[in-house]
């Protein structure tokens, strides 16, 4: 990111907040309902501040619940917020201490294609290293396995379905789309126990560029719930996929804030219409 792009990120969501906010209050727009997205976690005491300060103005809510008021179509009558990690990085185990502190129950999408192979000890040696040309520092990139798994879904998280091996989707043929979600599915319901969020899906990457009509229309048939990597509400929404945003744990609570006020919202919709009607 350039230097004058970056300046604008981190001043034009404190503007917005300052000038829009009291706009949108007083012609009672729709409420948001966000759904955060996080990867590695590498400092844990910036989570946990960034968690303690989301507290304050909103209310985060369950998968459960989330997938409640999708089926329902419900309004939230509050700013409500989930919270989701990609990936399934073994970082994430230091977090849950976090979350029940503040009786937070998240979801994790996951690779259940590399988890097996870090399972039995094979994912960096024989696809990681190969495939991604990643330096020998194993421990940045460990991903969580099974017994993981299982321990977080006793914790009361929800696991959800990434794709096998986080390959772009939209690069694949449908086919090969379909044998990759075959297999994840069939490793989901053979190492872990059933949830309803079995039947969500985030796209890896997840930007507008790594979306095409053609897997969307796949994974929408496959799964009821197909997640983003694109910013928006999801109050009411219509769209066929579910929006997210991205923060960084270095950004000042206000730039975060703003940025689930939906100050880059239109933005995104513009550049996704074709995707999300």
């Amino acid at each position: 990111m350039s230097l004058i792009k970056k300046n604008l990120r981190n001043i034009y969501p404190i503007f917005y907040n300052k000038l829009f906010s009291q706009i949108i209050k007083k012609f009672n727009f729709k409420k948001p309902l966000r759904v955060l997205i996080f990867h590695s976690i590498k400092d844990t005491e910036k989570f946990n501040r960034l968690i303690k300060a989301l507290k304050r103005n909103w209310h985060i809510i369950t998968p459960n619940e989330f997938f409640h008021l999708l089926d329902n179509n419900i309004e939230v009558s509050k700013p409500s917020l989930l919270i989701t990690f990609d990936d399934g990085f073994k970082n994430n185990l230091k977090i849950l201490s976090i979350l029940d502190n503040y009786s937070i129950s998240a979801l994790f999408f996951i690779c259940p294609g590399l988890v097996e192979l870090e399972s039995k000890n094979l994912l960096f040696p024989l696809f990681s290293k190969k495939q991604f040309r990643l330096k020998s520092n194993y421990e940045e990139i460990k991903l969580l396995n099974w017994d993981d798994l299982r321990f977080i879904q006793s914790k009361g998280h929800s696991i959800g379905n990434h794709s096998s091996f986080h390959y772009q989707v939209n690069r694949l043929l449908i086919k090969e789309l379909q044998e990759d979600v075959n297999l994840s599915k069939n490793l989901l319901l053979k190492n872990l126990e059933f949830n309803k969020s079995f039947d969500s899906f985030s796209y890896p990457f997840g930007g507008v560029n790594h979306i095409n009509l053609s897997s969307l229309k796949y994974l929408s048939k496959t799964f009821k719930y197909v997640f983003s990597g694109i910013r928006g509400n999801n109050n009411c929404s219509r769209s066929k996929i579910i929006f997210r945003d991205a923060v960084s744990l270095d950004d000042k609570i206000e730039i975060t804030e703003s940025l689930m006020k939906g100050c880059f919202d239109i933005y995104y919709i513009i550049k996704s219409i074709k995707l999300i009607f």
